[in-house]
């Protein structure tokens, strides 16, 4: 079959739903099928051996590109402000699968009226020929079933951390550090609280055996003063180590590697990427009660799930989930194999 594979963003930006959108893409791929992806302009972009037709700001307007190649189906990720969820027809596809991310705070606009038009953006939705959520629980689904839109639910999925690429340079020792690594990466970002991580952690005793390690760096210039904020409370501590490269999947897996634990203190997601790459590598892990996190991933054996988002806790969650496993609640669930057959299933 021709496949498209629908994006704001694609490779070498590595958002969660850009790698999501890579992940399957490349799944149906090494499946048989013919796959391309649709998606905004990046100067950076290399050849990543299938066909990306890039469209400026992401939007469908004044493109009859879909028409154009008659693709079997089109699989669309997107959140209710995605270019191309809102300048595209679904019915010129001939199949069309949303995969849909809405958080808390997109959320908590639209129950207080913040967004224009979201009938329009309802009956859009409404158009595709199915719509995917990957969270349970999760404001994601309270949105689609508030406004009956019928959905499946298929979880989110990561790449394998455990056996991928490490760069042997990256050790305890050459990072200077000879406690155990409480870890976490991602966009450096208010709603990802990694601010209230870093003063909880030196608020608590975690520092005398443990140190704390982030990956990240701001998206754009609108997050640097918060950035700039994290930087600061780090180097006014040894216990504590800001990298940057989260572009460099050998870098995440390295440290994830090399780290006793993961910890996720954010205020808004949908189903964390990063949670599941960390439980790919069989961190046990602790994370706030955000999106699908307390109904996918509470019942599992090899973290914790937090009350709130209060982090006052967070010394006595970390030494009750010390030494357990997640590689085992991932294998079973979270896949990418796992969650291509589900998606197949649609097809």
């Amino acid at each position: 079959m021709r496949l498209s594979f629908v994006s704001d963003f694609y490779y070498p930006s590595i958002g969660g739903t850009q790698m999501l959108c890579r992940g399957l893409a490349e799944w149906f791929r090494d499946q048989g099928h013919d796959i391309e992806v649709i998606t905004s302009q990046d100067e950076n972009r290399e050849d990543v051996g299938y066909p990306v037709h890039e469209l400026e700001g992401a939007s469908f307007n004044g493109s009859n590109l879909l028409l154009e190649q008659n693709y079997d189906a089109v699989f669309v990720f997107a959140d209710l402000f995605s270019p191309t969820l809102n300048s595209m027809n679904p019915g010129d596809a001939r199949k069309s699968i949303l995969i849909l991310n809405l958080d808390e705070n997109v959320y908590r606009w639209i129950k207080e009226g913040r967004i224009n038009d979201v009938e329009q953006r309802v009956e859009k939705i409404k158009r595709f020929s199915h719509v995917v959520s990957f969270c349970q629980g999760a404001p994601v689904n309270k949105f689609l079933d508030e406004n009956e839109i019928k959905h499946h639910f298929i979880p989110n999925f990561s790449r394998d951390v455990k056996n991928g690429p490490i760069s042997n340079k990256i050790t305890k020792a050459s990072l200077g550090i000879n406690k155990k690594i409480i870890f976490n990466h991602g966009l450096v970002e208010t709603r990802k609280n990694q601010l209230n991580l870093m003063k909880s952690f030196l608020d608590s005793g975690l520092s005398n055996d443990h140190h704390l390690v982030l990956l990240g760096s701001p998206r754009s210039g609108g997050d640097m003063k918060y950035f700039l904020e994290c930087k600061q409370l780090c180097d006014s501590s040894d216990s504590i180590t800001m990298m940057k490269g989260t572009n460099n999947q050998t870098i995440v897996n390295s440290l994830l590697n090399i780290s006793d634990l993961y910890v996720l203190p954010s205020t808004a997601e949908g189903l964390p990427l990063v949670l599941l790459e960390a439980m790919s590598a069989g961190l046990p892990w602790i994370s706030t009660p955000v999106g699908g996190v307390p109904a996918v991933f509470g019942p599992l054996e090899g973290g914790l799930v937090l009350d709130s988002f209060e982090l006052s806790l967070l010394e006595e969650s970390v030494r009750r989930v010390e030494g357990r496993s997640s590689r085992g609640d991932w294998e079973l669930n979270f896949t990418v194999d796992r969650a291509g057959r589900q998606y197949g299933e649609i097809l």
